[in-house]
């Protein structure tokens, strides 16, 4: 059997393999990141964040407005996606300069709550961005499907498998002592879930739905499916755990791919946002406080 005629290892007909443009993409990144931390002293890697999504909109703009390079567009344009709502969120933080006074103090929990939905909003309207004006063929988001009982199987099941090997895990492995709980009251909870959901569903949107459909126009749906896995595990390197996270890293790679696949299997975000969502709060109430004493 010839690996054209395997649906995960088929190369879109009639496109390049896209590793030419992957590479200049993000070696120029690598650039752009690198030579200030080389000539200069950052004072962290929020202002990072900034200068990358500027990087990003002006390497998109050119891709679009082009022709020669009209065939970066989705890619370029997937990477902005990646970098516009988190750098926003950073902003609406207070993370990278100062920020606005919309929602209570600079560590208040409705300010996180806004930060999350801000962050869903702006990953949505890139989405819709993405779809209309890259080259066609039209991209696949998997955002508007209909929902389906292997969907559901998908969502439920695969967020109970997760919280079984989560507490299963030996918590040293986890990095944390135990299962301290951390205690919170109705407003907290409801505001600490609305920013976990928001960011959960806008990372969904951005790396399986606009990165994963832009590698996809280039590469077979596994190529694709891996590469988005380990581009969302070293983006986490960027977001900040107030601690040490380099031993998340690996893990957050193999969800990537394990939430790829599901959204190519069941050709919906759905379950993969729903799983995202149970792991955040996973790691929120459980690997966090463990590690911080919360």
């Amino acid at each position: 059997m010839s690996p054209v005629s395997v649906p995960w290892l088929a190369r879109p007909a009639g496109r390049g393999t896209g590793w030419r443009e992957l590479a200049v993409i993000l070696g120029g990144a690598a650039i752009v990141l690198l030579l200030p931390r080389i000539f200069g002293d950052p004072q962290g890697v929020d202002p990072d964040a900034w200068r990358l999504t500027g990087y990003f909109a002006t390497v998109t703009a050119a891709s679009l407005l082009v022709r020669s390079m009209r065939s970066a567009a989705p890619l370029s344009f997937a990477f902005l996606t990646l970098g516009l709502p988190f750098s926003t969120w950073l902003w609406l933080l207070g993370y990278a300069g100062p920020a606005p006074g919309l929602i209570g103090g600079p560590d208040s929990l409705a300010r996180n709550a806004f930060a999350g939905v801000a962050e869903m909003v702006l990953a949505l309207a890139m989405a819709a961005c993405f779809h209309y004006f890259t080259p066609a063929p039209r991209p696949n988001l998997r955002l508007w499907a209909r929902p389906t009982l292997l969907m559901l199987a998908m969502g439920v099941g695969g967020s109970l498998l997760f919280l079984a090997i989560g507490f299963a895990l030996p918590a040293p492995l986890l990095g944390r002592e135990g299962v301290p709980l951390l205690a919170l009251n109705g407003s907290a909870a409801v505001a600490l879930g609305i920013a976990n959901a928001t960011s959960a569903i806008a990372q969904e949107i951005q790396f399986r739905g606009v990165l994963m459909s832009a590698l996809e126009r280039q590469q077979s749906p596994l190529v694709a499916m891996l590469s988005q896995g380990v581009i969302f595990g070293v983006a986490h390197i960027a977001i900040q755990y107030e601690g040490p996270a380099a031993s998340f890293i690996p893990i957050v790679i193999l969800l990537g791919w394990l939430w790829g696949w599901m959204s190519v299997r069941s050709r919906s975000l759905l379950p993969a946002m729903l799983v995202h969502i149970v792991a955040d709060f996973f790691i929120l109430a459980v690997v966090v406080s463990g590690l911080y004493g919360g």
